[in-house]
């Protein structure tokens, strides 16, 4: 049976290792921004990422498929809930998902 002092000293051990671990891990990557990377290029992403990542993981929009009209009522709803943009800002940012994560036209 190991005593208080050994286990205090292993505790101690593998809480350096852990903190020497994730020393080693770059600063401030953050899943929203690996998220919008991963986001195609186009008009209205910037603003996309500096309105919605601060709240939304943007794989979220990566993966959901939407209307404009689908679009339009999500984004003014979190307008609605406080999302801080201009007109321009959720007009760009509409128009993005639409064309990037639009659902396909009903034929």
């Amino acid at each position: 049976m190991m005593s208080k002092a050994s286990w205090t000293m292993l505790f101690t051990a593998g809480v350096l290792a852990v903190t020497a671990a994730l020393n080693m891990v770059p600063a401030q990557v953050s899943a929203a921004g690996l998220a919008a990377q991963e986001l195609p290029e186009g008009p209205g992403k910037a603003e996309l990422r500096r309105v919605c990542a601060g709240c939304h993981d943007l794989m979220f929009a990566a993966s959901t498929r939407e209307t404009e009209e689908g679009w339009t009522k999500i984004v003014n709803d979190m307008r609605s809930k406080g999302a801080d943009g201009s007109e321009e800002d959720f007009q760009k940012i509409i128009a993005y998902l639409t064309a990037h994560m639009g659902k396909p036209p009903v034929r």
